[in-house]
C-alpha cells in the first residue's frame, strides 16, 4: 500500500537508492495501470470506500483509520489485484483530504451542497488537475507515466509550498504518497 511502501522500502535489507526508486516507479506505474483498469467502475469503488470510511470507520468525526479502511477494501475487493491496487490509491486520498482542503472549504460545501461526496470529489478532482498541470509542467516524457509521477512527487517539495487559505490554484507541501495517489485518480481516470 501506498501508506506503507516507503516505509517497506526503507527497511528492505540490500536495496540500494537505484533500485529503491526503481521499486517505488514499478508501484506506480502498477497503480496507474490498476485505476484505469477499473474503468467505470472506479467511481463505485471510490464510493463505496467512501461511505465506509464514515459508516465503519468513523470518518465522519475524524481521520478514517487506516486498518479499518484496509479492511474495508479488502472485503470489497474480493482478491481483485487491480481493485486493491485501485483501493490504495483511494485510501490515501481519503486519508489526504484535509491535506488539500482547509477546513472554510469542507464547510463551504457541506452547506452548499446536496451530496457533500460529489462535491468534495469535484473540489479535489480540480485541486488534482491543479498537481496534474505541475507534472506536465515538470517536462516528464509522458503524463501518464509513472517514473515521471514518481520524479515529480519526490522532488517537488524541496521548497515548502505554503498555500493562502481559499487559493484552490495552490497544492501545499504533500508527502510523497499523497501526491502519488492524487497524481495518479487523477491521471487514472483521464482519458
Amino acid at each position: 500500500m501506498l501508506v506503507t511502501v516507503l516505509a517497506a522500502l526503507a527497511v528492505t535489507a540490500g536495496f540500494t537508492r537505484a533500485a529503491a526508486a526503481d521499486a517505488r516507479s514499478d508501484y506506480v506505474t502498477r497503480a496507474l495501470a490498476a485505476v484505469r483498469a477499473l474503468g467505470p467502475q472506479r467511481d463505485a469503488l471510490d464510493r463505496d470506500l467512501y461511505t465506509a470510511s464514515r459508516t465503519r470507520c468513523h470518518g465522519d468525526t475524524t481521520t478514517p483509520a487506516t486498518a479499518c479502511l484496509i479492511a474495508a477494501a479488502t472485503e470489497r475487493c474480493a482478491g481483485n489485484a487491480d481493485c486493491t491496487a485501485a483501493a490504495d490509491v483511494v485510501i490515501t486520498n481519503l486519508r489526504s483530504t484535509t491535506f488539500f482542503l482547509d477546513d472554510v472549504t469542507r464547510a463551504r460545501l457541506v452547506r452548499s451542497s446536496t451530496d457533500y461526496h460529489a462535491a468534495l470529489a469535484t473540489e479535489l478532482r480540480h485541486r488534482y488537475a491543479a498537481l496534474a498541470a505541475e507534472l506536465v509542467l515538470a517536462g516528464g516524457p509522458s503524463m501518464g507515466d509513472g517514473p515521471a509521477i514518481d520524479q515529480l512527487c519526490r522532488t517537488r517539495d524541496r521548497v515548502v509550498h505554503a498555500c493562502e487559505p481559499n487559493d484552490a490554484s495552490c497544492i501545499p507541501s504533500l508527502a510523497w504518497s499523497r501526491c502519488v495517489a492524487a497524481l495518479v485518480w487523477y491521471v487514472g481516470g483521464t482519458p
